[in-house]
Order: C-alpha cells, then sequence, then structure tokens
C-alpha cells in the first residue's frame, strides 16, 4: 500500500491510495449493516474476485467498508472503537462501499481516493496560539521588508532521487505530519515567554537522557528494532509510536519493574505497555521475534538498506519474487542511484569513524576556499552532536556577504572530481604492472543528485549528493551530502541538518502551537492553517542564528550535543 500523503490517517487532505493486495498490512473490514442482501453478496463477490484479505476483527484491519449513510461517530460507535486508544496503531481508514462498486465498474481495483473516504472527527484539539513578540534585534524589519513576496511557492525542495536520503528533503520538511493530531488555528493563544504544556523533547537535554540509558538499555533495544523495522515498512505511525516510548524511557532515572509503572508513563498506551513489560518479564519480544523471523520483514530489511530503494520500491521487489541482492543485480530493473547503492551495500552500512569525517570536510574545505574565500563551511548531522561515528557526511557551505555562495556548486563539484587523479593514475599504473586493475578516480567516484537550480530570488538550497573515497589503502567509499544555501537560510538550514530527526520534529511542532512554521529554510510567523493546508504562510522572522530561533520558541539554546534524541 503507498499512501501518497504523509500525513496521518484523520486528514482531510489524503488524495489516493493505491493498493498491493498482496501486502499483508492491507487487510479489510467489511460492516454489513444498512446493506441489502442482493447488494451484500455483490460486495463480499467483489472482495472474493480483487483477492482482499478481510480479517474478522476491526481491530486488526487497516482499512473498514461501511455505507455510504453512516459516518465516522456511527461506525466507532457500531464497531465499539475508541479512536482515542490508538497510541500504536493507526487508527483504520474507514471508505465507502462506492470504492467497490466503482472498481466492478473498471474490472479492476482503482485507487481510493479522498471521494471514498469518509472524513474522520479530530480525536482532540491543541490550542495552536498566534504568537507576538518584539524583533529580537533591529535588522528584523529590514529582514522581512526583503521577503516580502509569494510565500506561499517556498515550500522546502525535495531531491530528484527516488530517495534522495531519508531524513532528508522528505516528509521530515513538512510540520505538519504524521504526529500532528491538530489542525485549525485556534484563537486562544499562548503569549510571549509560556511555554504550552507538554514533555517537549526540545526542551530537553540528550545528555540528560542518556545518563539513564543504561539502567533500562534492554527494553530500548528492543523497542528501537521494532520501530526500524515498522520504519522499513512505511509504518511512520507505529515507528513513531515506538520512537516516543523510548525517548520517554530514556529519561527514566531508575529501572522499571512493574507495570503500573509503564502505565504511568506519558506517550505510552495499553497495548505498548503490554509489550514493555513482556520484555521486563521475560526478557524476549516475541512481535519482534516473529517480525524478525519472518521471509518479508527480512527481505524487506534487506532490500531497504540499498540506498535509492524506498519502502514502497522494496516491497515492488518482493512482490516480484526477488529475495536476495543477487535477484537485485541480475532481474531488476535499477536505476543509477539503485545501482550504486548495491555497488557499495555493504560499505554504506559501516559507520565512518569521527576521524574520517574530519578528513572529508578538510578534502570539501580546502577545495571550496580555493575557488571563493570566506566561505563558512560546517559539518552537520551526527557529527556536530558529537558521535564518535557517522552514516553518512553532511556539509553544508554558505558566505556571509549572501551574494558570493551563488555559483559555487558544480565548479567545487568538478574540482572534487579531479582530486586525487594524479595519484590514482600512478597507482593505476602500478597495478596494471602487477597484472591488477583500478578504475581511475578522483575523490569523488560516483554522482547520484545534483541540483543547481536556485529559485528567481537566490532563496534556496542546491545540493550535490554523491560518494567519495579518501586516498590510501583500506579506504571505504563514504556517502557526501554538499548543500549550498544563501547566508539568510543558514541557521535554520543548520539547525535542520544538525538533527537529530526527533528533536527537530519536536521544533516543528512547537512552532505550529505558536501559529509559526520552521522548516530548513526559514521561520514564519502569523501562519494561518485550515484543515492542516497552509492558507497563509505568513512572514518571515529575522533568525541570524540558530540562537535565535529558540529564543522566538521560548526554549532555552541547546548546543548540538544536547540533541541527540
Amino acid at each position: 500500500m503507498s499512501i501518497s500523503s504523509t500525513k496521518n490517517d484523520f486528514d482531510e487532505n489524503i488524495s489516493s491510495i493505491d493498493l498491493i493486495p498482496s501486502d499483508p498490512n492491507v487487510t479489510f473490514y467489511f460492516l454489513p449493516n444498512g446493506i441489502g442482501k442482493s447488494r451484500r453478496t455483490i460486495f463480499t463477490d467483489a472482495i472474493q474476485q480483487f483477492h482482499l484479505q478481510l480479517v474478522t476483527s476491526p481491530e486488526n484491519a487497516r482499512f473498514i467498508i461501511v455505507d455510504e449513510q453512516f459516518d465516522v461517530p456511527k461506525v466507532y460507535s457500531i464497531l465499539k472503537l475508541d479512536p482515542s486508544e490508538n497510541d500504536e496503531k493507526s487508527p483504520p481508514i474507514i471508505i465507502q462501499t462506492k470504492w467497490l462498486s466503482d472498481s466492478l465498474k473498471e474490472k479492476h481495483l482503482i485507487p481510493i481516493t479522498k471521494d471514498y473516504i469518509i472524513r474522520a472527527p479530530l480525536i482532540r484539539k491543541k490550542l495552536i496560539p498566534s504568537f507576538s513578540q518584539e524583533p529580537i534585534i533591529e535588522e528584523k524589519k529590514h529582514f522581512q521588508n526583503k521577503h516580502k513576496r509569494r510565500l506561499s511557492d517556498d515550500q522546502p525542495q525535495g531531491g530528484s532521487a527516488t530517495q534522495v536520503k531519508q531524513r532528508c528533503y522528505s516528509s521530515d520538511d513538512d510540520d505538519d505530519d504524521i504526529m500532528e493530531d491538530y489542525n485549525d488555528t485556534v484563537k486562544n493563544p499562548y503569549k510571549h515567554g509560556e511555554l504550552p504544556k507538554g514533555n517537549w523533547m526540545c526542551s530537553m537535554s540528550s545528555q540528560t537522557a542518556k545518563k539513564n540509558t543504561e539502567i533500562n538499555q534492554d527494553i530500548i533495544d528492543k523497542l528501537q528494532a521494532m520501530a526500524d523495522l515498522y520504519g522499513k515498512t512505511n509504518d511512520k505511525w507505529r515507528a513513531y509510536s515506538y520512537q516516543k516510548a523510548i525517548t520517554t524511557i530514556r529519561r527514566c532515572t531508575k529501572r522499571i519493574d512493574s507495570y503500573e509503572e509503564i502505565m504511568k508513563l506519558p506517550s505510552i498506551g495499553e497495548s505498548l505497555a503490554k509489550k514493555i513489560w513482556e520484555i521486563i518479564d521475560t526478557g524476549g519480544f516475541e512481535k519482534l521475534e516473529d517480525f524478525q523471523s519472518s521471509e518479508y520483514m527480512t527481505v524487506i530489511n534487506l532490500f531497504g538498506n540499498v540506498w535509492g530503494c524506498g519502502p514502497n520500491i522494496a516491497k515492488q521487489w518482493y512482490d516480484q519474487g526477488f529475495r536476495t541482492l543477487d535477484d537485485l543485480r541480475t532481474k531488476a530493473k535499477l536505476s543509477h542511484n539503485q545501482q550504486v547503492g548495491l555497488k557499495y551495500y555493504d560499505e554504506f552500512l559501516e559507520r565512518i569513524p569521527r576521524d574520517e569525517v574530519t578528513e572529508i570536510e578538510a578534502v570539501v574545505k580546502e577545495h571550496a576556499l580555493a575557488l571563493v574565500l570566506g566561505l563558512t563551511i560546517q559539518t552537520c548531522g551526527s557529527y556536530r552532536r558529537g558521535k564518535a561515528t557517522c552514516g553518512d557526511v553532511d556539509i553544508l557551505i554558505t558566505h556571509p556577504d549572501g551574494i558570493s555562495h551563488q555559483g559555487l556548486l558544480i565548479p567545487l563539484v568538478d574540482s572534487l572530481r579531479k582530486s586525487g587523479y594524479e595519484e590514482s593514475l600512478i597507482w593505476t599504473y602500478v597495478l596494471e604492472f602487477c597484472f591488477l586493475s583500478r578504475d581511475v578516480l578522483g575523490f569523488l567516484t560516483d554522482d547520484l543528485v545534483l541540483s543547481d537550480k536556485y529559485e528567481e530570488d537566490g532563496g534556496s538550497h542546491v545540493k550535490y549528493f554523491g560518494v567519495c573515497l579518501l586516498p590510501g589503502e583500506n579506504r571505504k567509499h563514504r556517502r557526501l551530502d554538499i548543500i549550498v544555501i544563501p547566508y539568510s537560510e543558514y541557521a535554520c538550514a543548520l539547525l535542520y541538518f544538525t538533527g537529530s530527526a526527533l528533536f527537530n520534529r519536536s521544533m516543528r511542532n512547537l512552532a505550529h502551537q505558536y501559529n509559526m512554521y520552521l522548516s530548513q529554510h526559514r521561520l514564519n510567523t502569523g501562519v494561518i492553517r485550515k484543515n492542516n493546508s497552509k492558507i497563509n504562510m505568513g512572514t518571515p522572522l529575522y533568525t541570524p542564528t540558530e540562537e535565535s530561533i529558540f529564543k522566538y520558541l521560548n526554549l532555552p539554546y541547546r548546543p548540538p550535543e544536547e540533541r541527540d534524541h
């Protein structure tokens, strides 16, 4: 199943759902109430004809098919469902029988468009206040005058690859993502200096949580493994539920040793509490073991580690009968990025030592500064958060004059491609003399994504995603991302690309509470939303530093090493 919107299942903006009936997650419950005998027969025959997986309990259904006369409260009442208990699993999507009727007319399953989805009510509604605050510095007014333009077109830009990055230029760029369970702008604002009630992760230091991690590490490890598997299947709702639980448990200052203690913890519902107690009581986690031992999850996990392959592509490959990486190499139709991801499969899975990231950063700095003096160059991600190892290398480049960064990316990439060429050529001659072979390569060995198109006003990021290789023996191919940005967006971009993903989501959700919008481009205030859509993008705030963003959100500043949630 693929859902074209990344928002939650209560969202008004779901536009289309394409079904893969063989997907074990695509399950249906048919509610016969209000449907005459002849129509009921037609619909049950259609369910068999289209090989839909029927379940006997609505709690186990991903979709519930009902007659058009029913609204959501009535369906929940008939089935005795409680939407407020969906802490761990996504609430079912309720669709009209008309979808089955129209599929029969077309003689094949048609996508579930929004016309077939019965709109669900909000589970709960949070106050989303307006924002009122004096400028951080006098230049704010000048900055806003510079940015009086049509901001509705200024949405975060996605990458052109099948999978640019799992965390970069994706659904994470939108503050109305799967965590949001509130909608419109409301009329009871929080005033400046007030922090909305709740356990705001972005207000807490990750270092405090890490001091407590070891006492419940066995629980955290199993929950994290389950969250990772849900992430590989694109089940963002469950993955996020597990991540929230992990964050909560990390804050516990003593060993959790009773079910009652678990139930008192925030962000953990009854269903997930039972699973945590199973881990504590037995040392095992049956659901995780079942997932890990199933062929489907084993293959999806294997394919999901190919760079350029997202959950939907992994499922497609599985449905086509592929089971191994050799199957992909010999039978699958692969994009260029997937070929590169397969080529360096094992190397990309290896974490990069911090010292090696520093070496890679030094090479990029040397070549960038040789082209333009005075650049600001910063390696972000887990490196900036102080981690000992990194998954890839993310480097932000800008210039304080707001101009000199323009046109830098292409010459920089060309220079890095040629770097090390002479040394590589010498090694080629040596190896050929020894009847061995080696490709003649520079520092950059493979290109994945190259985007060098600015918006008309220059207010955009340009990016290069590729593969690099440091000179020397036993070196590994490493993923390298270079993002060149305007200086006016540097603070927001620095915050975004530093992470962690959970920390960023918490800040975006908090910004939403103030009628603001935070992205890797800017922080806007006075944003007006309706049904999770921004109908007025508001006004950009002057954000010269990361500290200024924290100040606007009434947060204490957290240095990068305290954001590793």
